[in-house]
């Protein structure tokens, strides 16, 4: 559970479903969460008894949501003057519908962004079995990749594997990408079937306790092209170096350079169509994205990816 902390006159109301996770623990489908010096957290009838258990054993006061008139009747009991949401999450239905609460109205959304990115142990632990989980599940897998086999039913036996080995849940929809598949970042898993002398890209990953990881990895099924090794070793290098030189307190424009000035030299970086990573938490795409046109910074904690690709479409 992270702190949030807001003041006698200034509080913050959240909806979203994993900001809510994220500030107090407890993963519930529907509420909002209230944080002044403390917090309220306001569930409906159809989850608030196993809620209120919960959250009790937190020191979190748990309350039957009945209508925003619900929260409005709170923050004039605390007696609010202020009131922060998180714009990137808030509708503007839902922002209107706060106007009418008569405070004044500002965002946190930059706030939390930042908050969110740097990972406290426990975070930190959860991230790195989720990690360990996929990679284990890919390793099985690839094993197992052979002519004939679809996109699909290699896609079904890694999630199994992964399923089998501890993870939760999986971080977002896996890509497996057969041949001319694999120039396409976000190919949509198919029918396609394996041939001798094709590229496989498998992206994966995994959750645990809510939080994810996210693997890449390139393969090839049979005799690969020169053309193909030159550059499998350069994404390779440029991942390296980039590893390697990566520190507190570089700027994500700076980390992502070094792997795209590499792929420069080796005059591929025309191809390398992405940013070099991003944030990783509860959520697959976190802050802070890892590119060129980034002005943050990376601090002590944040957890990121490091994966630069390159894209031929022949």
């Amino acid at each position: 559970m992270k702190k949030l902390f807001g003041s006698a006159q200034k509080a913050y109301l959240l909806k979203d479903r994993i900001l809510r996770r994220y500030f107090t623990g407890v993963d519930v489908a529907e509420g909002y969460l209230l944080i002044t010096k403390e917090q309220t957290y306001f569930t409906d009838a159809r989850y608030f008894l196993p809620a209120k258990e919960k959250f009790n054993s937190l020191g979190i006061d748990c309350r039957l949501y009945l209508g925003l008139e619900s929260i409005k009747e709170r923050l004039s009991e605390l007696g609010v003057k202020e009131l922060k949401l998180d714009y990137r999450t808030t509708t503007m239905k839902e922002y209107g519908d706060y106007k009418e609460f008569g405070l004044i109205i500002s965002d946190c959304s930059d706030e939390i962004e930042i908050s969110r990115s740097v990972k406290n142990q426990s975070e930190i632990d959860a991230i790195k079995r989720a990690c360990e989980i996929i990679q284990r599940a890919y390793h099985s897998t690839i094993k197992r990749v052979k002519k004939g086999m679809t996109e699909l039913e290699v896609k079904e036996i890694l999630e199994s594997y992964a399923l089998e080995y501890g993870a939760e849940g999986m971080a977002f929809d896996t890509i497996v990408a057969f041949g001319e598949n694999s120039a396409v970042p976000h190919h949509e898993t198919g029918k396609t079937v394996l041939s001798d002398n094709q590229a496989v890209l498998i992206d994966t990953g995994c959750t645990i306790n809510g939080y994810c990881s996210d693997l890449t990895r390139t393969a090839f099924y049979g005799e690969p092209s020169e053309k193909f090794l030159n550059c499998y070793q350069a994404v390779k290098m440029a991942n390296q170096l980039a590893l390697d030189k990566i520190s507190v307190g570089i700027t994500c424009v700076d980390a992502d350079a070094i792997a795209r000035n590499y792929l420069k030299e080796k005059d591929l970086d025309k191809f390398f169509t992405h940013s070099l990573g991003h944030g990783v938490g509860l959520e697959i795409h976190e802050y802070p994205t890892v590119s060129p046109r980034s002005k943050a910074k990376l601090v002590e904690n944040t957890v990121f990816t490091v994966e630069p690709g390159v894209y031929l479409d022949h």
